[in-house]
């Protein structure tokens, strides 16, 4: 029985042995794998942080190990064609807290953190003229460095920094910055556009289209921090340079700009305008801009003042409100984007599509009579109209019914084909922000075509019409505008070169001809001759279109488009002005005269040699009397003088109801075309006097060319060679002053040469 017992124990014993050994390897084998899942599991890890997040942390670590105070990179220059510099980034300071350091600091500071840190706001507040409360707050708040002011003036840097080393600061840094300088203040304005608080280009003109090329890389100053935050003084401190903006050139000329400012700047007190006005300057033969200006503009230097109008006291600079008023007035570039209606200046687009298409020629003749069409009547200007007369004369006289009966000879699919080929569907492609787009008939009906063709109720940018104009005067090519001149780096080499592009050809040289010849005979005879410039042979195109763009009754935009000299055009000048309220609204006259002046003053700057027609030199011998303006306003007499051939400069107060006291020259001095009457408001103002030229062997209209150019004016009684002057050259005299003038003709000077004289 004992033996039965022992073999049964024995037998439990084996088995528990066994599923014993079964456990322990069930367990292993569980135990293993879970240690290969766990090493799978764990290697992967690694590797996803290793190569997948691997540089995001790696960066993360230096982030946390280090810290870094950013130094700003040097925009890149703004130039003129000729290198005058229009923008510039000069030397500023930048002061940067660090709030780790500060409490660090304070902690040891003998009133304690708090005290410290209000020390610091308060003095800073002072220094920098901040809020103190707010600068507290901020340098109490969260993170380490903080950024308390950037741009500032050296000067004001360096009081900062006497005042850091005077309290022995810890935890404020003056570092290198830089801030945008224009040199000439408003020139340009809307061309160039300026930068805001981060250095980026806004609202306008280079400074935003080419941000990206102008701004430049920032650097970094690198130092280690401990666990806590606080720099380590061993550490050696790391300096990552930026990398500066490069260099951009215009095609602008500073001083074509500055003398279409100025002319603007006239024209809105002479003509009392209301909406602003515009002009365009450019070269034909490339598409070059050589000014482009909008008045009213704005000091670069200051872009967010109070515009003139405006109340100051009422006027908080940066507030939503007055930007949107900045946005809506000063800030907008009328010329790129403002669409507004042509008028007559279109008359010219007609003119090409008719002579190319060979509908027409400069002698078809037809009837000025009135057009009715869809329910509408359309007459000439002239209410008796023009009677029958050429194309010619058609474009000289302006005249809108035989514009319609044109345009039918031509034909809706044709006449808007041209359209399209002279750039009026499409933006031009300028290299400046914030171009508009035209305005045009897209199932375009009869009546629209008819009206269209004397620029009636279709839209288009003046960058436009002047680009169009281009083609018309350099023998048929559309140019895309071109505002940058080229891209370069630091060490003047360049980096990318705007050469001219070629949209298309729109119209045959023949065509080009043709229209220009028109158009000079426009200026010269019609209703352009405000416009006329002794030996510049300009031709140009008035326009005046009612305005259908707001509840206003009655705003007129008046314009002019010219091109000079008509036969070997080297400078187009649009000038467009919305609402003038002085004088009416006339093409002619509130644009006229504008692009006169400045044909006169872009010629003569560029060096354009004068060459005089046969009408020109009769011109010179025509003598015309001086009005009397003395005892009416300046508003009256300006009106007056622009209407005739007359210039005029004012001797002191130069407001619309300041009384003429004096003139000169006096009432009923008869004198040549293009003559300067000199107006005096105050009796007691200092005379404008000039040193009298030696005109002795010059020609007629040499001398004349020089005396108009100093403010003088002429009378003479032949053409040829001057051999006498009524005032002896170099004594001073009086601006507007009249000087006689002997002059012996050609014939004459030749018979002389051939007398033989014997002993």
């Amino acid at each position: 029985m004992a033996k039965k017992s022992q073999r049964k124990n024995n037998v439990l014993l084996s088995t528990d042995s066994s599923e014993n050994n079964r456990n322990i390897k069930i367990w292993s084998w569980v135990a293993l794998c879970v240690c290969i899942v766990a090493s799978v599991v764990l290697i992967g890890r690694v590797a996803w942080l290793q190569f997948v997040r691997g540089d995001e942390l790696s960066r993360a670590a230096k982030e946390q190990q280090n810290t870094g105070r950013m130094i700003t990179a040097s925009r890149g220059t703004i130039y003129d064609s000729n290198g005058t510099v229009l923008a510039v980034s000069i030397s500023a300071n930048k002061v940067t807290a660090s709030r780790t350091i500060i409490k660090s600091a304070g902690d040891k500071y003998e009133g304690g953190r708090e005290a410290y840190q209000k020390m610091i706001a308060d003095d800073l507040a002072e220094l920098l003229d901040l809020d103190a409360a707010k600068l507290l707050e901020k340098i109490k708040g969260s993170g380490n460095y903080l950024e308390i002011a950037s741009k500032l003036d050296v000067e004001v840097g360096k009081k900062v920094s006497e005042w850091k080393t005077e309290k022995k600061i810890k935890g404020i840094y003056i570092d290198s910055d830089t801030k945008r300088y224009y040199p000439n203040g408003s020139l340009a304005s809307h061309v160039i556009g300026f930068t805001g608080k981060d250095g980026d280009g806004l609202v306008c003109g280079v400074e935003v289209a080419l941000n990206d090329v102008l701004k430049g890389t920032n650097g970094k100053i690198i130092t280690a921090v401990d666990a806590l935050g606080h720099e380590v003084p061993t550490d050696e401190i790391k300096r990552i340079d930026p990398v500066n903006g490069y260099n951009v050139t215009l095609t602008l000329d500073a001083t074509i700009q500055y003398m279409v400012e100025e002319a603007l700047k006239d024209a809105t007190i002479d003509f009392g305008v209301e909406e602003g006005c515009c002009c365009i300057v450019m070269d034909p033969r490339s598409g070059d801009i050589l000014a482009m200006a909008s008045n009213p503009g704005f000091d670069l230097n200051a872009p967010y003042d109070c515009p003139d109008g405006m109340d100051p006291a009422a006027w908080v600079n940066g507030s939503v409100e007055s930007v949107e008023i900045l946005n809506s007035t000063v800030w907008r570039n009328k010329a790129l984007t403002d669409t507004y209606e042509p008028g007559s200046t279109f008359k010219t687009i007609t003119a090409c599509m008719a002579l190319e298409e060979s509908v027409v020629t400069p002698e078809t003749e037809f009837s000025d009579a009135p057009v009715d069409l869809s329910g509408w009547t359309i007459h000439c200007w002239r209410r008796e109209g023009h009677g029958n007369e050429s194309f010619s004369k058609a474009i000289m006289n302006s005249c809108n019914p035989i514009m319609v009966r044109v345009a039918q000879k031509i034909g809706i699919k044709t006449f808007y084909s041209y359209v399209a080929a002279f750039g009026f569907y499409e933006k031009t492609g300028i290299l400046l922000s914030g171009e508009a787009n035209s305005v045009m008939h897209t199932n375009p009906t009869e009546i629209d075509m008819a009206v269209a063709s004397f620029g009636q109720r279709l839209q288009i940018t003046p960058l436009q019409l002047v680009s169009a104009y281009s083609a018309v005067a350099n023998g048929g090519y559309l140019y895309e505008p071109r505002i940058v001149k080229e891209i370069t780096d630091q060490n003047g080499n360049v980096i990318k070169r705007y050469e001219t592009e070629t949209v298309r050809q729109v119209i045959s040289n023949e065509t080009s001809e043709k229209v220009l010849k028109m158009l000079e005979d426009t200026v010269a005879k019609g209703g352009g001759s405000r416009a006329y410039v002794s030996g510049y042979r300009v031709a140009g195109k008035t326009g005046t279109s009612e305005t259908t763009t707001t509840d206003q009754t009655g705003r007129y935009v008046c314009s002019f488009a010219g091109i000079a000299p008509a036969d070997e055009p080297e400078v187009i000048i649009l000038v467009v002005v919305d609402h003038p309220t002085i004088g009416g609204a006339s093409g002619g006259v509130q644009a006229g005269s504008v692009a006169g002046k400045l044909f006169q003053e872009v010629l003569d700057y560029l060096e354009v040699e004068k060459r005089y027609t046969e009408d020109d030199l009769k011109n010179l011998l025509s003598v015309y009397d001086v009005p009397s303006f003395t005892d009416g306003t300046v508003a009256e007499a300006t009106y007056t003088i622009n209407l005739s051939t007359f210039d005029y400069v004012i001797v002191g107060p130069k407001t619309d109801d300041a009384k003429i006291v004096a003139q000169f020259p006096a009432p009923g001095v008869k004198v040549a075309r293009e003559s300067t009457i000199v107006l005096y408001t105050d009796v007691e103002a200092n005379i404008s006097q000039v040193r009298m030229p030696d005109l002795k062997g010059l020609s007629l209209e040499n001398a004349h060319a020089t005396l108009v150019g100093m403010g003088l004016n002429m009378r003479a009684f032949s053409l040829g060679t001057v051999v006498g002057q009524s005032i002896e050259a170099g004594t001073y005299i009086d601006k507007g002053s009249v000087v006689e003038l002997d002059v012996i003709d050609e014939e004459s000077q030749n018979a002389g040469n051939d007398t033989v004289i014997e002993n």
